[in-house]
């Protein structure tokens, strides 16, 4: 086992796709009117959704 330190967006949702990710903001969108965004992560390359409007 190694001692690597784990990404900053370990404890994120993670989507393969910026469709997936899309798709799972719609839902909680429809569900919570919590709007999200979704972006790219620089870390592990995959999609993630954000609150934050930036």
């Amino acid at each position: 086992m190694t001692d690597e330190p784990a990404l900053p967006c370990a404890d994120k949702l993670a989507f393969d796709t910026p469709e997936a990710a899309e798709a799972t903001g719609t839902v909680s969108e429809w569900r919570y009117g919590s709007k999200l965004k979704v972006y790219r992560c620089r870390y592990c390359h995959l999609y993630h959704l954000s609150s934050n409007p930036e």
